[in-house]
């Protein structure tokens, strides 16, 4: 019960192109206490993220119109949406991608959808908070 009551009230924003990876997230960040708010692309994510002020955004790299490399220079560029801590999820595996992560420095988690559970994601979530 102490742990519901620390998420509560904390919200996450879960940008995902992939409508099955969105429900999936949703339910299970519902089922941990969590309001959450999604969107199906980077233009979408920056729109939510604005309005919604998320506590924590988990953000997919690669979606059409802008992907995440695209949210995270945006989100940096705002004083406000910057402190947002951003947890990646991503199929993207590749040492290069993760070097442009680090770079934009707006990152603090660059997780592989295939290698992570949905129980990990919500540990490494509630760790971002944590550090926020």
């Amino acid at each position: 019960m102490g742990e519901e009551n620390t998420v509560a009230q904390k919200k996450v924003c879960i940008v995902d192109d992939t409508a099955e990876i969105r429900d999936i997230y949703s339910i299970k960040f519902t089922r941990e206490g969590f309001a959450v708010v999604t969107a199906k692309d980077g233009v979408e994510a920056l729109q939510v993220i604005k309005e919604e002020r998320p506590d924590v955004i988990l953000l997919d790299i690669q979606m059409p119109v802008l992907d995440g490399l695209g949210v995270l220079k945006a989100l940096k560029a705002d004083s406000v949406l910057s402190k947002i801590p951003v947890v990646i999820l991503s199929n993207v595996n590749q040492d290069d991608m993760f070097q442009k992560i680090s770079d934009l420095g707006g990152a603090q988690y660059y997780l592989v959808k295939s290698l992570t559970t949905p129980q990990k994601i919500i540990d490494i979530t509630l760790d971002a908070l944590a550090g926020r």
